[in-house]
């Protein structure tokens, strides 16, 4: 079996760098893997492609050794097993609004007794010696979105639910439920990231957070979040086209 990477940082108390991927596309990935980062997000919210992608970018992943996170478009479980299914370690899912959301989405994630999921790990269990059934659930991860104030409101219920073993905050979407704008830097959500980072750590859950830019992202892997995904490919990719382009016309 792979080594258990989210895991392992979290209880070392190290924070991960994740590669938050919304163009989709394996050979990214492998540049991604060879730079250096630690595990990556492949989002199908926001994110280009359908099934054929997320199997293309899960193979690339197991390749470079990255771990993945799926991100789906809806707390649906047809979705969520099918990436599971693909070789997705962690699910991500969001809007998540209420406990019996959470419930949910984490029976979609989890095998009997404790979930719903369905049996056919064709691409999950290469990576397992023995019995995937009676092990997977110790290795998959549920990680339902705390970016809706409903979420926030029920933090509590929602951390302690058993099978939910990372959450990721939003700080975009969260903004603007709390604010009525797109304001990140806004006290509301500073206030609101502090206090889910503290809860995780009170009951043990893995706390994930995604920064906009690296500059956002700095004072969160100072501050010990467990994963930190520092903005998206397109955006490293937008970034860098203006920067070549500027290079190459500056006298």
């Amino acid at each position: 079996m792979r080594e258990d990477r989210f895991r392992k940082a979290a209880k070392e108390r190290r924070t991960l760098l994740n590669a938050w991927l919304t163009l989709n596309n394996p050979f990214l990935i492998e540049l991604i893997g060879e730079a250096g980062w630690d595990c990556l997000t492949i989002d199908q919210q926001h994110g280009l492609g359908g099934n054929e992608a997320l199997l293309s970018c899960l193979t690339a992943a197991r390749a470079a050794d990255l771990p993945a996170i799926v991100r789906v478009a809806e707390n649906d479980p047809g979705l969520i097993g099918r990436a599971l299914d693909a070789g997705a370690q962690g699910i991500m899912c969001p809007m998540i609004e209420t406990l019996e959301d959470a419930e949910a989405f984490v029976k979609a994630v989890k095998y009997p007794p404790r979930g719903l999921r369905s049996w056919g790990p064709y691409r999950a269990r290469l990576d397992y010696e023995g019995d995937y059934f009676t092990t997977a659930n110790n290795w998959t991860i549920a990680c339902p979105q705390i970016e809706t104030k409903g979420a926030l409101d029920q933090l509590d219920d929602i951390l302690g639910l058993d099978g939910v073993d990372m959450v990721c905050f939003g700080p975009n979407d969260l903004s603007v439920a709390l604010t009525g704008r797109l304001d990140i830097w806004a006290s509301e959500v500073k206030e609101a990231m502090q206090l889910v980072l503290s809860k995780c750590r009170e009951m043990s859950v893995m706390a994930l957070i995604f920064a906009n830019d690296a500059d956002y992202a700095k004072p969160l892997v100072a501050n010990g979040w467990d994963i930190v995904a520092a903005g998206t490919d397109a955006g490293w990719f937008g970034k860098a086209a203006v920067e070549v382009k500027r290079q190459a016309t500056t006298p």
